[in-house]
């Protein structure tokens, strides 16, 4: 399969602190391959204006660990997510963050 469904909980801080309580978690389905530039384009035009111009940060989740890994513009999912199996439907697998400026 070429795509991966990941939940993503959106934290409400800084510019974020306003977004509606129902957008805050957020299951996105996405390419293996893709970046974090694609999730990002997917949540900012879920969130709408005024949140859909604010740059995002992703951190990874580690389900070991529970530690988070902030993902930077190489990463691909694929790289992330190396198991044969989906991840965990009743996880959080990334964080999002207003980006700082």
């Amino acid at each position: 399969m070429d795509e991966i469904t990941l939940n993503c909980l959106i934290v409400p801080i800084g510019k974020l602190m306003n977004i509606p309580c129902i957008k805050v978690m957020q299951s996105v389905t996405i390419y293996k391959a893709g970046t974090y530039i694609e999730l990002e384009t997917v949540i900012q035009s879920r969130l709408g204006a005024p949140f859909n111009k604010i740059p995002l940060k992703f951190c990874i989740i580690q389900a070991e660990s529970g530690i988070e890994k902030e993902m930077d513009g190489y990463d691909t999912f694929d790289e992330i997510f190396t198991s044969t199996e989906e991840p965990k439907a009743e996880h959080i697998h990334i964080t999002v963050y207003p980006r700082s400026e």
